[in-house]
């Protein structure tokens, strides 16, 4: 049989305050206790809430007023903040008796309980008990909803960045708060005392001048008297220099960063030299605060703006740090013309992403500027159609109806149903071929 046998071993004390329930575990506690923590996601909600935003309405490409008294950078600065923190966000859309939207009510996260039935999803409010409901069959929203991504589950709330980063942001809270309790004992380490006596009572009041002499610092010279014999005092507990406690700092905080898409540089002044600092920035709006603002793009209009013929973009673009890739994206598009390529694919080429409504009237320009080469007008509204549905397919979108008075209704239906199967470039340039042929059947 293997005998076994007890030894002490040198754990550092920031250690018992991670392990021993020293810590909350809440995200929403961490965030007001965490510094790194609250730079991260105030970084991310300030800069997302901070793009500019345009309002569209209908077929008018003059931008409009947000219709609602709640301020639109408020609540995406809320909702952001709701999202990282907990994975889910929720907008209240208030309205009257007669259903008319007087306003939009951030809801918190923590305060809000979510199911999932048959198609409609229930919410739930834990203050104050109001519920909403959202029928996603019927595409009646009484709760704007977002939510992020969790590999286990498609509709409830998903998996946040704090959660993700939870054990680093705790580490952080642990390596900060070890300090205050090691000088609050005196900044004395855990000491194991050697005492060259059997006598229990000599042992006890060594014991007992060690504990209040390490306690305060008014005690540091006081003396104790002791009958002949020798005491060795051994420390366990490694010095503040021997722990680590940098690298590990920084190795979590390098893991919270990652979790939230932000770079160090925007965190730290010291991390970099400034060519570094803003091209990191510039990673951190197009690789990061751009997937997300379209997220929240896509769930404002489809939940709230789409009833009313309205919709909200992100312009990036508008912003100072991007102006001067704007230029050279002009410059690109001017030497592109000048070589001959057709306009659309001179932009393609050049970076340029048009809203849908821009993409219309590029292509209707085209058409107007071809006419003259084509003498068949069906032949005209085919081509229209072909560079529409092509460019929604390039921009990952489904093709939408396309209205017409000029192709013949049965063409029209073949050609409608065949693209719904269209899923390239060339399964939409193989339809429209074939169209061209049909029209020469009898």
């Amino acid at each position: 049989m293997v005998e076994k046998y007890k030894t002490i071993t040198e754990i550092p004390g920031w250690m018992d305050i991670l392990t021993n329930d020293g810590v909350p575990n809440s995200n929403a506690t961490l965030y007001g206790l965490v510094p790194y923590l609250y730079r991260v996601i105030q970084v991310r909600c300030d800069s997302l809430s901070s793009i500019p935003i345009a309002l569209y309405k209908g077929n008018d490409e003059g931008e409009k007023e947000w219709p609602y008294p709640t301020q639109l950078s408020d609540l995406i600065w809320k909702w952001e903040a709701s999202l990282l923190l907990q994975g889910a966000a929720y907008g209240e859309i208030v309205t009257n008796k007669t259903g008319y939207k007087k306003d939009v009510h951030y809801r918190n996260p923590y305060d809000m309980t979510v199911r999932y039935v048959n198609g409609v999803l229930s919410f739930k409010q834990g203050t104050g008990g109001g519920t909403w409901e959202n029928d996603l069959s019927a595409g009646n929203y009484e709760m704007l909803y977002f939510n992020e991504f969790d590999p286990t589950q498609d509709i409830l709330p998903g998996v946040s960045s704090s959660k993700v980063a939870n054990i680093d942001v705790k580490l952080l809270y642990a390596l900060s708060k070890f300090p205050e309790v090691y000088f609050e004992g005196g900044a004395m380490p855990v000491t194991l005392l050697g005492i060259d006596t059997t006598d229990k009572g000599e042992i006890a009041r060594v014991e007992n001048w060690f504990k209040r002499s390490a306690t305060a610092i008014k005690n540091a010279f006081r003396v104790l008297g002791i009958r002949a014999g020798s005491i060795t005092a051994t420390n366990l507990t490694p010095p503040l220099k021997d722990m680590a406690m940098p690298e590990i700092g920084a190795e979590a905080k390098h893991n919270i960063s990652v979790a939230f898409g932000v770079p160090k540089t925007m965190l730290d002044s010291e991390a970099a030299n400034y060519a570094t600092a803003v091209e990191d920035r510039k990673s951190f709006y197009t690789e990061t605060l751009k997937p997300r603002a379209k997220k929240i793009e896509s769930v404002i209009n489809e939940q709230l703006l789409a009833p009313d013929n309205m919709r909200m973009e992100f312009k990036f673009n508008e912003l100072e740090l991007f102006q001067d890739d704007e230029s050279d994206r002009a410059s690109t598009l001017l030497s592109l013309r000048q070589a001959g390529l057709p306009i659309d694919l001179a932009m393609d080429i050049a970076g340029y992403q048009l809203s849908d409504k821009q993409a219309v009237m590029l292509q209707e320009q085209i058409v107007i500027d071809e006419i003259d080469k084509v003498d068949d007008p069906v032949t005209v509204e085919l081509q229209k159609w072909a560079r529409m549905a092509e460019k929604r397919v390039k921009d990952g979108k489904s093709i939408r109806e396309f209205e017409t008075e000029i192709i013949p209704p049965s063409l029209h239906g073949a050609i409608t149903g065949a693209l719904e199967m269209a899923k390239t470039v060339n399964d939409i340039r193989g339809i429209f071929t074939d169209a061209e042929n049909w029209r020469g059947y009898p």
